[in-house]
């Protein structure tokens, strides 16, 4: 309809009417909002432990203040237990984020592994509806893991599996280590590094440095 159109005002009402190359129009798809920004939270029983899990939300909810602004889509996705769960499906509610976040208490293992693989799933089918958008997979934590995919398995291997297929579908990656000063960071480190991730620690929930992460990368 659009190339008829074109096609019409060209030839002022000449008939017969000629479609030409310079009349095709096409109908371009746009995303909505500026991308698509995961959380991927850590609720596990270590996050308990020096208010952790308070930092976590803190840093959260710092970084969904600046995806609220920026019109970004999020989700949000907690492990803890045996398993990760979807918070909050992917859309723009960033009211309905914060509360689920508020709501989020700490306790059990850390499925680390189950969180990474629902997390690429939820991304990749994302991406498949809009090959163009633009994504960020924001993983909070303190940097343990102890629950494996199959039961009796290899956690490490796992979690090397999965790094690679997030690297291999191009998701910029950000890992947030919630460890007080002073506190061993090794496992954060590692995981960031097999994520391909950008590592930070952060000194104050709310601070600058976290709203970096979402300008840095997201536009």
């Amino acid at each position: 309809m659009a190339s008829l159109k074109a096609a019409a005002l060209r030839g002022a009402g000449k008939r017969p009417l000629k479609i030409l190359p310079c009349d095709l129009r096409k109908k371009i798809r746009r995303g909505r909002g500026s991308g698509f920004i995961l959380f991927l939270v850590d609720a596990s029983d270590s996050m308990g432990a020096s208010a952790q899990l308070a930092a976590a939300k803190g840093a959260v909810l710092a970084l969904l203040r600046a995806a609220y602004i920026r019109r970004d889509r999020v989700a949000l996705l907690a492990f803890r237990g045996q398993e990760a769960r979807i918070l909050l499906p992917p859309g723009s509610s960033i009211h309905l984020a914060r509360k689920k976040l508020e709501r989020l208490s700490s306790g059990g293992a850390t499925p680390f592994a189950d969180g990474l693989l629902k997390a690429w799933r939820l991304i990749r089918t994302e991406k498949l509806k809009n090959f163009s958008l633009q994504t960020v997979l924001v993983v909070v934590s303190d940097g343990e893991a102890n629950v494996p995919l199959v039961p009796g398995g290899d956690m490490s291997a796992e979690i090397r599996a999965l790094g690679e297929r997030v690297r291999a579908e191009g998701i910029r990656t950000v890992f947030v280590d919630t460890n007080p000063p002073g506190a061993d960071t090794a496992g954060g480190a590692l995981f960031a590094r097999i994520l391909g991730a950008e590592y930070r620690r952060i000194s104050r929930p709310g601070s600058r440095e976290l709203l970096e992460i979402i300008g840095g990368g997201n536009s």
